[in-house]
């Protein structure tokens, strides 16, 4: 190697060369570097010599010699940029992988292969692999995706984004036509479709956009194109001449472009004429930009099926728009008086393409067929296509909407009566600009320049429990609750209840006093209870928690006395809310947005009442809380007290402690007497709801018979009181149940004139309890008991009339009964003698 100590070499471009020394000694003659020089662009240029004379060949692989000789480019600041390589001959030339017929491309992706570290170890390593796939013919292997032709962009020709699927040629001949070009500004169109030289074009603007579905003020336009049957090149030509010699080895004449250039042009000045847009004062001016669009099937996986095209965009000059224009009118025109002129134009016209560089646009593809989103194996994949409705544009609402509309959903409506103010700049995604103006439309103004023409971004302002009556929610997938307001969730769990209709799947985001905690209530569609519900839920199994895991939990969102400290950005005149950063809430959203979407991925049959819990990193000296925690719930058993309306639910534990104490009665007393007990829980009469938390069995003095139950007291003041504390008085005493075995689960006339007292003189006994009654014929019995099945139901808000005295008397049986066999309850296993019973006024 010629000594480099004379040379201007940076720091990085002397180590390149002693890795290489290094490996050329250890090769054993198979790479030699035998050169070094600086180039103009201060570029450490070495020529290198690699032995392939043993590498296995094939009849499909690059003719190699027993020496190939290479020059290694080195960039001043290696090993932080790659260097590249190119041959000293043209032999390579066409074959994949080789760019402008010189140039090895040795990496996909040199920001993702190209690892620093390995330096020119790496480097060698990969162009020994270069050489030994081109002698074997693989290049592009089995199984990877083709590498499409290069086209050495020029910057002011223009920017074109290919969104709709392109045409493919037939065997028997190119495809001829026309791209439907929407130009978005100066520089930049979009294809937005297809129109072949076969069919029926549009006569008007209004239909070409009508047709493509652009905005009717849309800028569009025809180009014309051409797709041909086979691959050209590797890499598309910097001339005219050039490009029209590889065309015409598909049968593709200059006559041909310029001839279909010239009708695409023609038709749109039609139908700039038919909108009244060209003033005859402009007749010769171009009326649009012309841009010649190629396609090659050069696109797809090696050796997998047929291969899809590819799309690359020649920007001409103005004139072609006259000289086309001019071949259409003569040589294509029909009349043979024309024809001798015809021949003229098309000969100038080839020689003009002669003389002409070729101008290649950038393409930027987003066309389904050939592209892959970049969150498709995601669960924000669940999303696209979707109708979502987002309530609430602030800390959460605002990226929440903002992850649905990059995710691809198909319609996003967002409702919030807030204004746009100064103090939320610190963590919602608004400007200086938008103060004073609706957080809303601001936002769906915002929203809807993602991505315009796949998703639709409305805006709703107002007060939102008034403008939700309005809509039809049954048109959404997702609706997300970000508002963290008591009165919206209160006002979606009554309207989700009243509703005949299954609503679609509803989310409920909060956000801790601090940002460092995030709950995601979720309620698929089917599922009994919503954001209200699923809370209450979470604040349950919080207080359950044997292991105090989630004490944290319970101080931020469910504290048994309301918090004294409330953050209030504008002391005496704003509504208390929480402190967070922009990080911080940006960070909780994604985390509760991707879990609900996690959810919704599951199959249909799986989906369940559900709350994630997440928190914020503490620092690397804290104690670090647990992780994203889910909790979930199956349905409730779900019936209705006819006289007030309310929905009752009931949770699968109450039925089961119901059960277990029917199906425990029945083997221990018989089959026919009743058993009961208490029921804790809550009523919330905002949504005419109901909750039956807990179900317990008779207490020890309770009576037992085949046509009565009465409650007993011994214990019960202990067990609520207890009760109470465990839930941080979430649940309380609601009321009463019994059974009717084998009997219609209907009042007796006992049970209604109990009901008048609600039978429990307890010190905290509310104005009105529950009443409950299970029963059921036979078969409706006997299934309950066996196999769980729900029983029959009576269900009764009951209001007490009568005042409970504060010293009961002794438990006996109502005297109309007679002499009766009765049971104590709790865990006695033998009956009292029947005893005759003194005539007193009715208890329960």
């Amino acid at each position: 190697m010629k000594d480099s100590s004379t040379l201007d070499l940076t720091e990085g471009q002397q180590l390149a060369l002693d890795q290489l020394h290094r490996i050329a000694q250890a090769s054993g003659g198979t790479v030699s570097a035998t050169h070094v020089a600086v180039t103009a662009d201060e570029y450490a240029e070495v020529r290198v010599s690699v032995g392939c004379a043993n590498l296995p060949r094939t009849e499909d692989g690059l003719r190699l010699r027993s020496v190939e000789a290479v020059t290694l480019l080195i960039p001043p600041n290696f090993p932080f940029a790659a260097p590249s390589v190119r041959t000293r001959h043209t032999r390579f030339a066409g074959a994949p992988h080789v760019n402008w017929t010189r140039h090895l491309c040795l990496y996909r992706s040199t920001a993702t292969e190209w690892d620093p570290a390995d330096g020119m170890y790496g480097f060698i390593t990969r162009l020994l692999d270069w050489f030994e796939a081109a002698a074997a013919g693989e290049l592009d292997r089995p199984g990877d995706p083709l590498h499409p032709p290069n086209a050495l962009t020029d910057h002011t020709a223009g920017l074109l984004v290919i969104r709709r699927d392109a045409p493919v040629a037939l065997p028997d001949g190119p495809w001829l036509g026309a791209a439907v070009m929407h130009q978005v500004n100066e520089t930049r169109c979009d294809v937005v479709g297809w129109l072949a030289v076969e069919e029926l074009w549009p006569a008007s603007l209004e239909q070409l956009r009508e047709n493509a579905a652009l905005p009717a003020d849309a800028h569009a336009f025809l180009a014309p194109t051409v797709v041909t049957t086979k691959h050209l090149t590797f890499e598309y030509p910097l001339t005219a001449r050039e490009l029209v010699d590889a065309l015409a080895r598909d049968h593709i004449t200059p006559r041909l472009l310029l001839g279909l250039t010239g009708v695409v042009a023609d038709h749109n000045r039609t139908l700039l004429h038919a909108d009244g847009d060209v003033p005859a004062d402009e007749e010769d001016t171009p009326a649009t930009p012309v841009h010649l669009l190629l396609g090659t099937p050069s696109r797809g996986i090696a050796g997998d099926g047929p291969r899809q095209t590819h799309l690359a965009a020649w920007h001409l000059p103005d004139f072609a728009d006259q000289v086309g224009r001019l071949a259409a009118h003569t040589a294509f025109s029909g009349r043979p008086q024309m024809a001798e002129l015809g021949e003229k134009v098309i000969q100038f016209g080839t020689e003009w393409l002669d003389r002409l560089p070729t101008r290649w646009m950038r393409v930027y593809e987003a066309r389904p067929e050939v592209t892959v989103r970049r969150d498709h194996a995601t669960p924000a994949a669940w999303l696209q296509g979707k109708r979502i409705l987002v309530l609430g544009t602030g800390a959460l609402g605002a990226p929440v909407a903002d992850m649905c509309t990059r995710a691809g959903a198909a319609h996003v409506t967002v409702v919030d009566n807030g204004l746009v103010h100064p103090g939320i700049l610190a963590r919602q995604p608004y400007t200086d600009a938008d103060v004073g103006f609706s957080k809303a439309r601001v936002l769906s103004g915002r929203l809807n320049r993602i991505a315009p023409r796949t998703t639709r971004v409305e805006a709703i302002v107002g007060n939102i429990t008034t403008r939700l009556s309005g809509l039809d929610l049954h048109t959404y997938d997702l609706i997300w609750d970000c508002t963290a307001n008591r009165i919206v969730r209160a006002h979606l769990e009554h309207a989700r209840r009243t509703d005949p209709t299954p609503w679609p799947h509803l989310a409920t985001l909060m956000i801790g006093h601090h940002a460092t905690r995030g709950i995601a209530a979720f309620s698929p569609r089917g599922v009994t209870g919503s954001g209200t519900d699923v809370l209450r839920r979470t604040a349950l199994a919080a207080h359950a928690d044997a292991t105090r895991a989630f004490d944290d939990l319970i101080d931020d969102f469910f504290p048994t006395t309301p918090p004294t400290e409330l953050f209030q950005p504008e002391p005496g005149c704003s509504d208390a809310t929480f402190t967070g950063s922009a990080a911080d809430v940006t960070a909780l959203a994604g985390q509760l947005a991707t879990g609900i979407l996690h959810a919704l991925a599951e199959p249909a049959d799986r989906h369940t009442m559900a709350a994630l819990i997440v928190r914020m990193p503490a620092s690397p000296t804290s104690a670090q809380p647990a992780g994203p925690r889910w909790l979930t719930w199956p349905n409730d058993t779900l019936a209705t007290d006819e006289a007030t309306g309310y929905e009752v639910r009931i949770s699968p534990a109450a039925m089961a402690e119901m059960r277990a104490e029917a199906r425990r009665g029945a083997r221990l007393r018989g089959q026919r007497v009743e058993t009961g007990g208490s029921l804790l829980g809550a009523v919330d009469d905002a949504a005419g709801v109901i909750f039956v938390d807990e179900a317990t069995g008779p207490p020890p003095d309770s009576l037992l018979t085949a046509t009565y139950f009465q409650h007993g007291l011994d214990g019960v003041s202990g067990h609520l009181a207890a009760r109470r504390t465990a839930t941080g008085n979430i649940s309380r005493f609601l009321g009463m149940w019994h059974t009717h075995p084998h009997t219609a689960a209907q009042p007796s006339t006992t049970d209604r004139a109990a009901m008048t007292s609600l039978t429990l003189p307890l010190d905290d006994a509310p104005a009105r309890a529950l009443i409950l009654i299970a029963g059921g014929p036979p078969p409706v019995w006997h299934q309950w008991l066996a196999a769980g099945d729900a029983p029959d139901l009576y269900i009764h808000l009951a209001t007490r009339t009568v005042s409970a005295a504060s010293e009961p008397p002794p438990q006996q049986p109502p005297s109309h009964l007679g002499p009766v066999r009765w049971w104590p309850g709790g865990y006695s296993t033998r009956p009292l003698r029947p005893v005759p019973v003194p005539r007193k006024g009715p208890r329960s």
